[in-house]
C-alpha cells in the first residue's frame, strides 16, 4: 500500500518489518506512555511504539521512533528514540528510527548510541542483548541523562519566556535600561552555556548558596572561565564583570538552572535570541536591527551562494549574516556530497565566507552572540568592531576587508547621521569637496567598492539620498559603477517600531566591470511595497507583500512577464526612488464623472443586495442545531503524485495565500534551481491543500483550476474527500472555511510543532488527520453554511470594489479641477 503519513508507517509498515525479524506483533505497544520526573516536575511523553519480549510487557526490547515516508532520519530522531528507551525500566537495549522507505531504517545500541550497521537484530538476539543490559547504577545514570534531555527547552516561545522573565528580573532589581539589562543577561546566559559544556555542575541554587556561605560568588568565577574559554573568546573584554547584585544573580540561577540550554536546538535558541534582540533594541538601539521579513527578502533576492564571500559592513546584530549562513548551510546539507565534503564546505562557509563590521561595542558583541546561539560561532571570527568605512588588515598588512574583495554585500546602514571626519571624507568620491555628508551616502559608495566586478549588492537607503537634487552626484556614482537591477520601496512603518520611521528603498545592484557614463541599457525592476508585515509598533501583522514581490522579481530576472498593481519595470533616469516612477494602473481622467458615479452606484447596489441576502440567511442558521464531531482523517485521505524534478524542465510551483486567499502559481523554476527539487508533488484541481509552515495563518485552500497540474513541495500536502463521505464538494468547502476561522486557527497553532530558524512550526499531516471538526448533520444545513461563507467572500469583493469606486470617483472629479 502507499504510505501517506507517519501513522501509515507506524500501523501498516512497521509490523511487517518487525514480524520479518521474528518479533511478535501482538507485543507492540503503540503510543506508549513514559513518565519523566525532575524535582517536583513530572512530564508524560509518548513513544511511537515499544516492542516487548513477553505478553505481560515487562521486558522492553525496542523503542521505535516513526517518521513520515518522506522525512529524513536525523540525529535528533536518534537522540529522542534513545532517550525514550533509557526512560524504561529496565532500559530497552535497542532503538529504531523508521520512515517506511527502502533504506529508511536506522537501528541503534541504546547504551552506546552507536549505529548498528547490520540493522535491527532479530528478536532472539534482542533478548540476549536485554539480558546483558547495564548495571543498576549505570542504568540510573543513563535514565537521569534521559530525563535531562526530556526537560530541555523545546520551543521558541518557552525560551523567549525565559529570556523575558530574566530580563525583567534585572530591570526590576537593578533599575537598568533595556540595553544595559541585555548586556548583563547575556553574560549570565553565556556563563550558563559554558558551564553546561564544561560539565562541572556549579550553575545551581545549591552550589550558589554553598559558595556564597564561603564568601565566593560562583557566578563570577564561572564567568571568568567563560571569558578565557576558546569557544567564547572575544565575546567579552578581559575586564568585563557581571554587574549585578548577588540577589539578582541568585534569581537568575533559579530561572535558568532547570533548563539545559546546551541541549536546546540552535534553531530554538537562535530564533528566540533574535526575537529578544528585536524586542530589546526596539527600546534604544533600533537603528542596528533590521526586521526579519526584510532581511529574508533581501537575502533571498540577492541569492548569495554557499561559496560566495559575503560582507555586511554595518552589521548591527547580524541579521543578514545569520540569515545567509542558515540558508547557505541548508543548501550544502541538501546536496549529495559525502559527509566529509559537506563538513569541509560548512567549515569553509563559516571560516572564510562571512564578514561583518560594526563600530558600536554593544551591537558588535550582540552580533557575535547571535551567531553563537544560532550555532554559527565559527562565523563570528570575522566580526570586527571598528568603522565600516575603514579597511581591515591582517598582521602582514594584507587586506581582509577592502576594495574588490567580496562577491556579495548585504547591509542596512544606520539612518540620519552625518560624517564630518576629514580623513574619511577625503577617501570617498561622493564626499569630494564636502565638509559633511550623510553616512548612508558614504555607505552606498563603500558597498560598491567592497565587491568585485560582477559582485551583487542588497542595501537599504533613505529615499532622500535617492531623490534630492543635493545628492545627485551620489546617484551618478551608483549609475556609473553598477547595473541597477531592482528598486523596492518599503513602507515607513517597517522601521517605525525601531525608532526609525523613514521612506526607504531596497537597491539591488550589480557592479560593472568598469565604470562608464552611467547609461542603463536595461530596464530596472521596481516595486512599491505597501505592507512589509509590520505595524508601526513593530508587531508583525498579516498581509506582507514582500514574498509576492520577490516572486515577481525572480520572474523578471528570468526574462518572464511580471504582473501586479505595485510591480513594474522601466528605465531609470537620474532618480532612484521607485515611487517617482510609479504609475498606478487605474486611469480615469478621461472617463466622465457621471459614468464613474453610475459605476459606483451599481457596485454599491450589489453590496447592499448581498448584505440583504446574507441577513436573510442568518435567520435560517438559527435553526441549525445538529452537528457531528468528526476527525478530519475520517473525512479526508492524503493524495500524492510524487515527481522527481528533471534538471532542464521548467516547473510551475504553487503556493497557498494566507487568510483564506486560496492557491496560486507563485513562480516557475528549472528543476536544477529547485531546492530539494527531487521531492515535488503534482497537484490536482479540487483537492484540499495547505502550507504546513504557515497553517496557523489561514493557509488552507482548494487547488484551483489555474494550479491543476502544477507542483508543490512536501510542505504543501493535499487531500481528497474519502469515497464513502457524502456531499464531498460541500464537505471540502465547509472544512476549508472552518480551518481558516479564528477558533480553528488557534487550535492549528497549538498543534504545530518543530520550530526552525525562521520560527516556523509545522502543522503535520498527523495533526491534520487528528483534528476534530463540527460538521452539520444534514446536507441542507451544510449547504447553507457553505453558501453563506461563500457569500461573505463575495461581500468582501464587493466591499473592495466600492472602495476602489470611491477612489475612481474622487480621481475623476479631481481631474476636472482647472490648472493655471
Amino acid at each position: 500500500m502507499i504510505l501517506n503519513n507517519e501513522e501509515d508507517v507506524k500501523i501498516h509498515a512497521l509490523p511487517k518489518v518487525l514480524k520479518a525479524l521474528g518479533y511478535d506483533t501482538k507485543r507492540i505497544a503503540y503510543n506508549q506512555t513514559l513518565k519523566a520526573k525532575q524535582g517536583r516536575k513530572t512530564k508524560d511523553i509518548f513513544a511511537d511504539a515499544v516492542v516487548f519480549a513477553d505478553d505481560a510487557r515487562t521486558l522492553p526490547l525496542v523503542v521505535v521512533e516513526t517518521k513520515g515516508p518522506e522525512e529524513s532520519l536525523t540525529e535528533g530522531d536518534r537522540d529522542q528514540a534513545v532517550s525514550y528507551a533509557r526512560l524504561l525500566t529496565p532500559i530497552a537495549p535497542l532503538a529504531l528510527v523508521y520512515n517506511g522507505s527502502v533504506g529508511g531504517t536506522k537501528a541503534y545500541n541504546v547504551l552506546s548510541k552507536d549505529l548498528l550497521p547490520d540493522g535491527l537484530p532479530a528478536m532472539k538476539e534482542a533478548i540476549k542483548l536485554a539480558s546483558k543490559t547495564a548495571k543498576p547504577d549505570q542504568q540510573e545514570q543513563l535514565k537521569a541523562a534521559a530525563v535531562q534531555e526530556t526537560f530541555r527547552v523545546e520551543n521558541v516561545e518557552e525560551f523567549k519566556r525565559i529570556l523575558r522573565a530574566s530580563h525583567n528580573v534585572i530591570r526590576n532589581n537593578e533599575g537598568y535600561d533595556p540595553t544595559k539589562a541585555f548586556d548583563e543577561l547575556s553574560k549570565v546566559m553565556f556563563t550558563k552555556l559554558y558551564e553546561e559544556r564544561d560539565g562541572k555542575n556549579r550553575f545551581s541554587l545549591q552550589q550558589f548558596d554553598i559558595f556564597a556561605s564561603a564568601g565566593v560568588s560562583i557566578l563570577d568565577t564561572i564567568f571568568d572561565e567563560t571569558k578565557k574559554s576558546k569557544k567564547y573568546s572575544g565575546l567579552f573584554t578581559d575586564s568585563a564583570t557581571i554587574e549585578l547584585s548577588e540577589r539578582t544573580k541568585r534569581e537568575l540561577v533559579k530561572q535558568f538552572e532547570k533548563y539545559d540550554l546546551s541541549k536546546t536546538g540552535f534553531d530554538v535558541k537562535g530564533e528566540a535570541f533574535e526575537h529578544f534582540l528585536g524586542d530589546t533594541f526596539t527600546g534604544g538601539l533600533g537603528q542596528y536591527f533590521t526586521p526579519r521579513n526584510v532581511v529574508t527578502f533581501i537575502v533571498d533576492a540577492v541569492d548569495p551562494g554557499p561559496g560566495d564571500k559575503v560582507i555586511d559592513p554595518f552589521s548591527g546584530t547580524g541579521g543578514f549574516l545569520i540569515s545567509h549562513h542558515g540558508r547557505a548551510a541548508g543548501q550544502i546539507n541538501s546536496t549529495k556530497l559525502s559527509k566529509k565534503a559537506k563538513e569541509d564546505a560548512l567549515r569553509h562557509l563559516a571560516e572564510d565566507c562571512i564578514f561583518g563590521i560594526d563600530w558600536n561595542e554593544r551591537t558588535s558583541l550582540a552580533c557575535r552572540m547571535n551567531m553563537v546561539v544560532h550555532g554559527d560561532g565559527d562565523a563570528g571570527r570575522h566580526i570586527f568592531r571598528q568603522s565600516g568605512f575603514v579597511d581591515v588588515h591582517d598582521g602582514a598588512g594584507e587586506n581582509i576587508v577592502g576594495d574588490n574583495v567580496f562577491d556579495v554585500c548585504l547591509t542596512n546602514p544606520p539612518f540620519g547621521s552625518a560624517e564630518t571626519d576629514t580623513d574619511v571624507l577625503g577617501s570617498f568620491t561622493v564626499s569630494n569637496g564636502r565638509k559633511s555628508i550623510e553616512r548612508a551616502a558614504l555607505a552606498l559608495e563603500r558597498t560598491i567598492r567592497l565587491v568585485k566586478p560582477g559582485g551583487r549588492i542588497g542595501i537599504i537607503i533613505m529615499d532622500g539620498i535617492l531623490n534630492n537634487s543635493s545628492t545627485a552626484n551620489i546617484r551618478e556614482y551608483v549609475l556609473q559603477n553598477t547595473e541597477v537591477l531592482g528598486l523596492i520601496s518599503l513602507p515607513p512603518e517597517t522601521f517605525e517600531g525601531y525608532g526609525g520611521r523613514s521612506d526607504t528603498t531596497v537597491l539591488f545592484l550589480r557592479k560593472k566591470e568598469q565604470p562608464d557614463d552611467g547609461q542603463q541599457d536595461e530596464e530596472t525592476f521596481m516595486a512599491v511595497c505597501r505592507n512589509s508585515g509590520y505595524a508601526p509598533n513593530g508587531a508583525e501583522i498579516a498581509g506582507n507583500e514582500l514574498p509576492e514581490i520577490l516572486a515577481q522579481y525572480r520572474r523578471w530576472l528570468q526574462g518572464k512577464e511580471i504582473e501586479g498593481v505595485n510591480v513594474w519595470a522601466c528605465p531609470v533616469e537620474d532618480r532612484l526612488d521607485p515611487k517617482f516612477y510609479w504609475r498606478p494602473h487605474i486611469t480615469v481622467s478621461d472617463t466622465p464623472v457621471e459614468e464613474v458615479n453610475e459605476t459606483v452606484l451599481a457596485v454599491a447596489g450589489n453590496l447592499h443586495a448581498e448584505l440583504q441576502s446574507i441577513r436573510d440567511e442568518l435567520k435560517v442558521l438559527d435553526e441549525v442545531s445538529d452537528f457531528r464531531n468528526v476527525k478530519l482523517g475520517e473525512l479526508f485521505e492524503e493524495v500524492r503524485e510524487p515527481v522527481a524534478a528533471e534538471a532542464d524542465k521548467t516547473y510551475d510551483l504553487a503556493g497557498v495565500r494566507w487568510w483564506g486567499g486560496g492557491s496560486f502559481i507563485r513562480e516557475s523554476k528549472l528543476g536544477r534551481e529547485i531546492k530539494g527539487g527531487a521531492r515535488l508533488n503534482k497537484l490536482a484541481a479540487g483537492t484540499l491543500i495547505y502550507n504546513r509552515l504557515f497553517a496557523f495563518r489561514g493557509s488552507f485552500g482548494i487547488v484551483s483550476a489555474e494550479c491543476d497540474g502544477a507542483y508543490a513541495s512536501v510542505e504543501f500536502p493535499t487531500f481528497r474527500v474519502r469515497d464513502e463521505v457524502s456531499e464531498p464538494t460541500l464537505v471540502m468547502r465547509y472544512v476549508v472555511h472552518a480551518l481558516n476561522s479564528p477558533q480553528y486557527l488557534s487550535v492549528v497553532d497549538a498543534k504545530s510543532s518543530g520550530s526552525t530558524k525562521t520560527s516556523r512550526n509545522r502543522f503535520k499531516q498527523e495533526s491534520f488527520n487528528a483534528l476534530p471538526v463540527m460538521v452539520p448533520e444534514k446536507a441542507d444545513d451544510l449547504a447553507r453554511y457553505v453558501t453563506l461563507l461563500d457569500r461573505l467572500d463575495t461581500l468582501r469583493r464587493f466591499a473592495n470594489e466600492v472602495l476602489e469606486g470611491e477612489k475612481m470617483l474622487r480621481q475623476a472629479i479631481a481631474t476636472q479641477l482647472p490648472m493655471p
